[in-house]
């Protein structure tokens, strides 16, 4: 049975990344972070110590939308076969791995040319190499986040629409809702309640981490609670325990999208 299970997990990983090939989601991905790359080299006086400033804007407004573009791409490539597909006798949480390694694979090294001019110019430094990975996670977690919407929302629109909307809350609808509110008094006797959603959200988890785990930011404007001065002395490792659990969770809810009928 487990060898049954890495053959099909193996096919599946082989089948992702041959039908990736002529993706254009993948290409603009690989694209933007080949040319986001490149932002650094405008500030060449400081280019290693700049690079986290340029690069961060990079993922933030392009590569998050792209990945999850990606994975949406990756649900909907197959959803005239699922019929087929699920007739097989695997395990779909297998398949939904193959499919998910295949991702990896595509996805992770392109946070390599998001890096590779500054540290050629500058050098590696840990600056860029944490930023690497947290674009490597981030892109990773929402490319999962995109895979589910696409197993649970099959209809091509709406599930473009459904990705949209994922993004645009995640990068402005929490923050400006959570700024409309941050004059109200019960935000100032009950802090906790106003950072912890921007703790979950893994664009301003990336934030946090870049102001204040890799650049010099001073941390005052934050500390109105032990929560906040908490986050921000160990803001890269729970930059690490947010991306793991947003991919696992983007893996699980694929697995319970595949699980529906494939005629809805």
């Amino acid at each position: 049975m487990a060898n049954a299970r890495l053959t099909a997990l193996a096919a599946t990983f082989r089948r992702e990344i041959t039908a990736h090939r002529l993706n254009r989601f993948l290409h603009v991905h690989l694209a933007i972070a080949a040319v986001a790359g490149l932002l650094p080299l405008f500030t060449p006086a400081h280019t290693s110590g700049a690079a986290p400033w340029w690069l961060l804007q990079a993922v933030l407004y392009a590569l998050s939308l792209s990945a999850l573009l990606l994975g949406l791409s990756s649900a909907h490539g197959e959803a005239e076969e699922l019929a087929l597909l699920f007739t097989q006798p695997v395990q779909r949480w297998v398949w939904l791995s193959g499919k998910a390694a295949g991702l990896a694979a595509l996805i992770v090294p392109a946070a390599l040319l998001l890096i590779a001019p500054a540290a050629l110019v500058g050098g590696l430094t840990v600056e860029l190499a944490g930023i690497a990975a947290a674009s490597a996670g981030l892109t990773l977690a929402l490319a999962a986040a995109g895979l589910a919407l696409g197993l649970w929302i099959r209809d091509g629109v709406r599930g473009l629409l459904a990705v949209m909307g994922l993004w645009f809350v995640l990068l402005f609808g929490a923050d400006l809702l959570l700024l409309a509110v941050s004059g109200a008094p019960w935000v100032h006797r009950y802090p906790t309640l106003w950072i912890v959603p921007l703790m979950i959200n893994p664009l301003d988890a990336l934030r946090i981490t870049v102001l204040f785990g890799f650049g010099d930011a001073a941390p005052a404007a934050l500390d109105g609670s032990r929560l906040a001065g908490w986050w921000i002395g160990r803001s890269q490792s729970w930059l690490a325990l947010v991306l793991v659990s947003w991919t696992l969770a983007g893996f699980l809810a694929a697995v319970a999208g595949s699980r529906r009928s494939v005629d809805v």
